[in-house]
């Protein structure tokens, strides 16, 4: 897809990884609307953007499905249609043992992690797939495809945010909508420089180490725009986690053996 002249719609678009998706496609020519729940984040990114960016900012809290209608119908009456979807909000969860998360926090961030990619879908696919184009982009994480310890609540909605990508490209496929999903590894944003603090009382050298290897989010925002308009699904902007990602898979792959019953074949049809 050319997104010289498109409409894109950013979720999270209040800063980081958002603001740099505005920022590339932006750059490409395209309309961009910022939305988010923080109305003064969001006004900070649009005047970021390139002189000239058509930009419509839209306060949108993408737990609620009454919240997504009333961002469709604005974007509407400013630019019509939406031809991009980019569903990239989401919080962390801190480091902590898995048992150790209220079950109101782990809702909490399964509601915008997760949910809130569902809602974008459920309030933009079908429209898309009736006139035959569009793209959807969710973030994912590096989580999504590596599990760290003390992390296991915001990696099992990233992993979650994958399976969901992967199994949409093939719904969406047949009727002209492609999908992409991406996972950033460390990258400057509120989420990150909020992870980054919270390591400053105990670690300073970590936290300075994880702020010195932040990406510019302009740059994941830039690989996000060449995977819309080439349609390809997979966005991984941090190569240095590929061989702690092919030990995962080697593990998955080795553990494929004989089948668990003595003598057992599949049927075919």
């Amino acid at each position: 897809m050319d997104v010289a002249g498109k409409v894109v719609l950013i979720t999270g678009g209040g800063g980081g990884i958002g603001g740099g998706m505005a920022q590339a496609f932006a750059e490409q020519g395209a309309r961009i609307i910022l939305a988010d729940i923080n109305a003064d984040h969001l006004q900070e990114e649009a005047a970021r953007l390139p002189a000239g960016t058509d930009v419509l900012t839209l306060s949108l809290d993408v737990t609620l499905l009454e919240s997504w209608a009333a961002a469709r119908r604005a974007a509407e009456d400013r630019f019509g249609q939406v031809d991009v979807l980019c569903n990239n909000a989401g919080v962390q969860s801190g480091f902590k043992l898995l048992m150790d998360v209220a079950p109101d926090q782990f809702a909490r961030l399964m509601s915008i992690n997760v949910t809130g990619v569902y809602n974008g879908v459920a309030t933009f696919a079908r429209q898309m797939c009736d006139r035959g184009n569009g793209h959807i982009v969710n973030t994912s994480s590096m989580n999504g495809l590596v599990p760290y310890a003390r992390f296991a609540t915001y990696v099992a909605s990233k992993y979650a945010v994958l399976g969901l990508s992967e199994a949409l490209e093939q719904e969406l496929g047949p009727f002209g909508v492609g999908v992409s999903v991406v996972f950033p590894g460390l990258t400057r944003s509120r989420m990150s420089e909020s992870v980054a603090a919270a390591a400053d009382a105990d670690n300073p050298a970590q936290a300075a180490q994880m702020r010195a290897n932040m990406m510019d989010p302009v740059w994941l925002g830039r690989a996000v725009v060449r995977a819309v308009r080439n349609n390809e699904l997979y966005v991984i902007t941090h190569p240095e986690h590929l061989a702690i990602t092919k030990e995962r898979f080697d593990r998955i792959l080795a553990a494929f053996g004989e089948p668990a019953q003595p003598g057992y074949q599949a049927r075919s049809g």
